[in-house]
């Protein structure tokens, strides 16, 4: 019987051994630079499934081309008067905005995130960085109300909710308003070992969900007519270990009626050599809607020279239906997809030109 609970005690003191926990020495900091990689999302696999003691094995990710994730101090932004203190991370180029009828066309570029430690309880995300019609700004927390991107520990098991609530300031001089609020709800829903072409790692699955709406007020209209508001619901499924200080997998989507709906792969990686592709990928897709659709889709692209090719695959990689998008002088590319021909069910959108590759799950109903 001794020997019996002896060998109880020893399996369990390995089983314990095998859960990491994540605190806020696992986080960047201000001048990390991490090199990642994309995948395809069609060699994926099973990226849902989850527990204690699991083995994720994602050796066969299809690699599209590479990036780095630069986290720099604001004082090498546009935005330190904003965010002291903090670092920041450039993560998109630029939004589109429809024109709006006698009025001035407007821009939003050169959009930053901006992070901070809180100590060793939360990693938080405090504002963005956004230069409005020529304008640097920075859309800050409200009443201290952050978005805790984790909270320390982070265990197998965990499960947290919090809030956050961001705004721009009301200058006269920036065209409109930008605010954001929501709430964050974060699990960590398994351990164990996660295998890509970077290597292998003990690790932690965290699940964290953004429910947030974004508003924008148009200063120049009289309220209550001034504002459009529209949800942004989006998904994040990471695998994080002791040793990177980004997910060693990360893969975002939308949550779409409830459905998540990927949009984007990446993994942490070393330097590659991919031949027709640039190391800095563009973003081909700043928007696809509506997403799920019936009859057709609306793709808007940056203002690009020459042409993007459009593919539509099945999940097995069939090709169901091709298009080349053109160039043309509207602010931001409005190019229309009749996808009224496939069937019902889930496809991969490929969009690719001489400076990349991108891609995305797409719906028909």
């Amino acid at each position: 019987m001794n020997k019996f609970l002896l060998l109880i005690c020893f399996f369990s003191v390995i089983i314990m051994e095998a859960q990491i926990s994540i605190t806020s020495t696992n986080m960047p900091v201000s001048g990390d630079t991490c090199r990642f990689s994309k995948a395809s999302l069609t060699s994926l696999g099973d990226y849902i499934s989850s527990g204690p003691n699991w083995v994720w094995d994602f050796s066969t990710l299809d690699s599209t081309g590479q990036d780095v994730r630069k986290f720099v101090p604001s004082s090498a932004t546009p935005y330190s008067i904003y965010f002291y203190a903090k670092f920041g991370e450039k993560t998109m180029d630029s939004v589109p905005i429809p024109a709006i009828p006698g009025m001035p066309g407007i821009s939003m570029k050169n959009i930053y995130s901006f992070y901070r430690k809180n100590g060793a309880a939360s990693f938080n995300s405090e504002g963005l960085g956004i230069t409005i019609s020529g304008a640097p700004v920075g859309s800050t927390a409200q009443g201290f109300d952050y978005d805790e991107l984790y909270l320390f520990p982070l265990n197998y098991m965990d499960h947290d909710s919090t809030t956050f609530r961001f705004s721009t300031p009301s200058f006269s001089a920036v065209p409109f308003a930008y605010k954001k609020h929501g709430y964050r709800i974060t699990d960590v829903d398994g351990y164990g070992t996660i295998t890509t072409p970077y290597g292998t790692e003990a690790c932690i699955r965290v699940v964290t969900t953004q429910y947030a709406t974004d508003t924008i007020i148009i200063n120049a209209i009289p309220a209550p007519f001034n504002k459009i508001s529209f949800p942004n619901h989006v998904r994040s499924y990471q695998w994080l270990t002791l040793t990177e200080k980004i997910p060693y997998l990360e893969i975002t989507g939308n949550m779409v009626f409830g459905n998540f709906v990927p949009t984007q792969a990446r993994y942490k990686d070393k330097k590659r050599n991919f031949v027709g592709i640039k190391e800095e990928e563009l973003n081909l897709m700043l928007s696809v809607f509506p997403n799920p659709s019936t009859n057709e889709i609306t793709i808007i692209t940056p203002k690009l020279d020459g042409t993007v090719d459009a593919q539509i695959t099945d999940l097995s990689g069939k090709n169901v239906l091709q298009k080349t998008l053109t160039e043309n002088p509207m602010i931001a590319n409005r190019h229309s997809l009749d996808v009224s021909s496939l069937a019902k069910g889930f496809y991969i959108l490929n969009l690719s030109n001489n400076s990349g590759k991108q891609s995305l799950k797409i719906s028909i109903q």
